[in-house]
């Protein structure tokens, strides 16, 4: 559990576990023994209370290990919304930088012609034409040819007409970052969110910082380094860039996770700390699609089609997934957190199984059906198989 005061939006523990259905043991044990992953852990709360903290399995194939409640992850693609957007979110407060402007205008070399139409707001919303993934490692251990690598990427589309969600656009949102704060993005991201929320096990490159690694759930064995990859980003254009990027590379647990989830929840405050400004986090999380079928915001995935949270979210809720099998949603209208953390690409990618997505889904629906919200989202293209 989470220790901390109950006061000013802070959260607190509660027995829940007479009202948790066993078949969701049952379903863990199963997808264990099936290899979907080694083990996995699951927080919700429901306002300020933590309804369940539970964990299943081990942390990695061949050990006795077991997943606790304080493991800490490879959370890969929740760096998005929890570190990069955080930091913008904070720099457009403070009139640091205009999501309007022009990519070019903090990265030069990134170029003319269609390009310079780009800005922060493109990147954040996935409208930037840029394409999904680009190799910027492969034959090169240098930073410097990685990034311009970044930096020469073309359009595969033209701007504002599709949406490509894109580790590219959050790649070079890292870059602007460091650029207009003129400090390392895990040095900005300690000072400005992770020490004022007191998270205690979120940071970039932790085997840099860590002498003992073994509470961290490992991820894949490398092929090419011919080792397990514990402490060390997964994502293979994340360690060209030192480890440290504005699309993966954060490392996390649970308890730290439902923090961050709490104070948005609570509109940018936690404890008797004030993050964000209110109207500020409306602005990122509030579906800005016009004319568009496609709900979207700005760092946040939003509910729509086959949504990672499950059928039952609202229309108001936003979250992320990472490719690693982590994923949380904040559903403001409901006051519900789910944050749901495995290490699915361990041993290797290639085990990882298609129906983790399936799961996933499942899992979340899941929490909302044992509170009895069972409202569901007709914008979501669900077909219930379980």
């Amino acid at each position: 559990a989470i220790s901390c005061k109950a006061s000013m939006g802070n959260i607190i523990k509660v027995d829940f576990s007479g009202r948790w259905s066993q078949s969701l043991d049952q379903l863990m044990e199963r997808h264990i023994k099936e290899e979907t992953f080694p083990g996995i852990e699951i927080l919700f709360a429901q306002g300020p209370e933590i309804l369940l903290h539970k964990t299943w399995g081990r942390q990695e194939t061949g050990s006795d290990k077991p997943m606790s409640l304080n493991t800490v992850f490879d959370i890969a693609s929740l760096t998005k919304p929890v570190a990069t957007t955080s930091l913008l979110l904070l720099l457009q407060e403070q009139g640091m930088l205009d999501l309007e402007e022009p990519v070019a205008t903090f990265l030069p070399e990134f170029g003319n012609g269609a390009k310079s139409k780009i800005t922060l707001r493109h990147l954040l919303t996935h409208t930037s034409g840029l394409p999904a993934w680009a190799n910027l490692y492969e034959d090169s251990d240098s930073l410097e040819v990685a990034r311009q690598r970044l930096m020469d990427i073309k359009q595969e589309a033209p701007l504002d007409q599709r949406v490509i969600y894109s580790c590219l656009n959050f790649l070079l949102l890292g870059q602007i970052i460091t650029k207009v704060t003129n400090s390392d993005l895990s040095r900005f991201f300690q000072h400005s969110i992770s020490e004022p929320l007191s998270l205690e096990n979120t940071l970039f490159s932790p085997a840099k910082h860590w002498k003992d690694l073994s509470g961290i759930a490992p991820t894949q064995y490398c092929p090419w380094r011919k080792r397990l990859l514990r402490g060390v980003v997964h994502d293979e254009n994340a360690r060209a860039l030192g480890g440290v990027a504005g699309h993966a590379g954060l490392f996390s647990n649970a308890n730290d996770l439902a923090k961050f989830s709490q104070m948005m929840l609570n509109g940018g405050i936690y404890g008797w700390n004030r993050i964000f400004k209110s109207e500020t986090v409306k602005l990122f999380t509030d579906n800005i699609a016009q004319n568009s079928t496609i709900p979207k915001s700005m760092g946040w995935d939003k509910p729509s089609g086959k949504s990672s949270g499950g059928v039952y979210l609202s229309d108001l809720s936003y979250g992320h997934t990472g490719f690693t099998g982590t994923s949380f949603w904040i559903d403001p209208k409901n006051e519900v957190i789910v944050i749901l953390l495995t290490n699915a690409v361990h041993p290797s990618r290639k085990v990882k199984q298609p129906n983790y997505f399936d799961w996933r889904q499942r899992v979340h629906s899941s929490v909302y059906e044992s509170l009895k919200i069972t409202n569901m989202n007709s914008k979501l293209n669900w077909r219930r198989s379980w």
